[in-house]
């Protein structure tokens, strides 16, 4: 009996341990094959970028997906600006054309670019096609040296769009009441629950913001290309080209297919360099911002909606989110460390929780106030409570095409209970507590409940813009003349006061130099929070268990192998075969 029951443990142990093990060897794997690619990397590279598809923002701090050689907007920055002194790396080639990365993100890796460009380095870029009408890739792709695409393809860049989505007819329909209050007319997101068209105030804004992009991505690309702007948008508007029409307007240099701007990358750099992707590049090279001994600033990730708790991400890709704890207690922990210097926090979101991004504001303000200078570096998006975390900063950068501002509030209910009744089904709600079905979808506010809750959209407002006036050192009466809600580019925000200087990641690391009092050609340390975790808490975070259990399963598989316990299973079952009778093997058969 011993000998079975111990079998089927072991068995039971080895069959979880061994999925688990599988995956952490994998990673230290891959690891280990960085280790070695470094002494083998060539000593002549083009560097090549696949960006037809859009990156995430940050440094990715899942072990799996950085074992695999993905990379963010921020790994990319960092090796190319490592490779801008590396003798090896005579170019990069990259791809570009794919689903259409946003102004922004291409305004990023612009800069990195140029960097890299500065210091005698080529750039070729190749499109199979430049596929949508958006300016975000062929706005990336004029950074480089030269653009190739391929013969008799498309060129559909075409300008900027946006499309808002009206349901208020549908809902109309299915007799489902949306119940909203904003402060103010231009905290428009709800407006595609409560009208069936652009309000006055929803269009002014919508529309200034695609014309902000749109200036600023011609003025870029015409800066690049050796035109006008005028003449730049004049070829905008007569798209789209085929690619010999393309050429002849000047908008890309030649023609080929992908393995020909491959060729004349590699001729470029002398005929003999090899092709290197990036990401293998800059695992075996390392950030050219790490090093033990050197002044130390904390980065701190936050990307994603801001919700309450913990940030959330999947093990294995997906989407991210900011989690006021998590942050919070990033800059907390940041704060206590004597080596930081500076911190800079880099910012990718839409908003979320107002508590959270209170909660993560209020950190913010205690590491200033222990003698840690802030710099907020804005990525995409920054609006809302991506804005509200950012506004106690000690400078603020932006690219010309972030969103960001949105200095509102919004909140409010859809009453669906029409639309049960629609199916057959009553929804007949009982509570104790005269509000207690306040927040409920399955009747309306009363008056007395919606007076109650204006009055508390109100103060959250009152709240919002006190402090972006206390936080950018405005007066109040300019701070609710800019905000009600309205979103606005970097371009138009900086001009109002919202943020300091344009720029990315880069520029703000250089300035949080400068507040830390470190000289600009003085190596840096950049230390990350949160701190990444290890391979057992994505496992565990993955399945829905504790680590201590992942880490107790893969100990007991290797138990459960070792010798001393092979030899007292094998003891086990020989006294189990010695003390057998016909009933325990009669038991064994039915188990089996």
């Amino acid at each position: 009996m011993w000998s079975w029951f111990l079998t089927r443990l072991k068995n039971i142990f080895n069959r979880i341990a061994s999925i688990i093990i599988f995956l952490v060897l994998l990673t230290l794997t891959f690891s280990v094959i960085g280790v070695f690619t470094q002494a083998r990397l060539p000593s002549d590279m083009v560097l090549t970028l696949d960006m037809r598809q859009a990156l995430p923002d940050q440094h990715i701090t899942n072990p799996f997906a950085v074992a695999a050689g993905s990379m963010s907007v921020i790994d990319v920055v960092a090796a190319l600006a490592r490779a801008e002194s590396d003798d090896r790396v005579k170019g990069l080639y990259l791809r570009v054309g794919g689903e259409g990365i946003s102004s922004a993100q291409a305004e990023e890796l612009r800069d990195a670019i140029k960097s890299f460009r500065a210091k005698g380095k080529f750039v070729i870029a190749h499109a199979q096609a430049f596929y949508t009408n958006g300016l975000g890739d062929y706005y990336l792709a004029s950074a480089a040296d030269q653009i190739w695409m391929q013969p008799v393809s498309e060129m559909n860049t075409a300008g900027v769009a946006a499309t808002a989505v009206f349901l208020k007819g549908l809902l109309d329909k299915v007799d489902a009441v949306p119940q909203f209050t904003q402060r103010y007319e231009y905290k428009n997101a709800a407006n595609m629950f409560t009208q069936t068209d652009y309000t006055a105030a929803h269009r002014e804004a919508s529309q200034r913001l695609i014309e902000s992009v749109f200036e600023s991505d011609t003025a870029g690309m015409a800066a690049e290309r050796k035109m006008t702007r005028d003449q730049v948008v004049a070829l905008i508007n007569g798209a789209p080209y085929l690619t010999q029409d393309a050429i002849d307007k000047k908008l890309i240099d030649k023609q080929g297919y992908d393995d020909e701007a491959e060729n004349a990358a590699i001729a470029r750099a002398g005929g003999k360099a090899e092709l290197k992707k990036l990401s293998e590049y800059f695992q075996a090279v390392g950030s050219p911002w790490e090093g033990a001994g050197r002044p130390t600033i904390a980065l701190i990730q936050g990307e994603g909606t801001i919700n309450d708790g913990e940030s959330q991400s999947s093990a294995f890709g997906g989407d991210t989110s900011m989690g006021g704890d998590t942050i919070a207690k990033a800059f907390r922990d940041a704060t206590e460390d004597k080596d930081i210097k500076a911190i800079l926090f880099r910012v990718n979101s839409p908003g979320g929780s107002a508590l959270a991004s209170d909660q993560i504001l209020d950190a913010i303000k205690n590491a200033q106030k222990a003698g840690k200078k802030v710099i907020v570096s804005m990525a995409d998006v920054a609006a809302s409570g991506g804005y509200y975390v950012s506004l106690a900063a000690d400078k603020i950068f932006a690219h010309e095409t972030t969103i960001t501002g949105s200095i509102g509030v919004l909140s409010g209910k859809i009453v669906t209970s029409g639309s049960w009744a629609l199916l057959g089904i009553n929804m007949k709600p009982l509570g104790v507590g005269e509000n207690a079905l306040m927040q409920s979808s399955t009747q309306p506010f009363t008056q007395a409940q919606w007076d109650s809750f204006n009055r508390s959209v109100d103060q959250i407002y009152a709240d919002f813009t006190a402090k972006v006036a206390a936080g950018r050192k405005l007066p109040i009466e300019k701070v609710r003349d800019i905000a009600k809600g309205r979103v606005w580019t970097g371009a138009d925000a900086k001009p109002r006061g919202l943020v300091d200087e344009f720029g990315g990641f880069r520029a703000a690391l250089g300035a949080a130099k400068a507040l830390a009092g470190i000289p600009p050609d003085t190596e840096i340390n950049l230390k990350t929070f949160p701190k990444a975790k290890e391979p057992f808490e994505v496992i565990a975070d993955a399945f829905g268990t504790s680590t201590e259990m992942v880490r107790t399963v893969a100990m007991l598989g290797k138990i459960m192998d070792s010798r001393p316990v092979a030899e007292l299973m094998e003891m086990l079952g020989t006294d189990a075969k010695e003390n057998e009778g016909p009933q325990l093997r009669m038991q064994r058969q039915g188990v089996n």
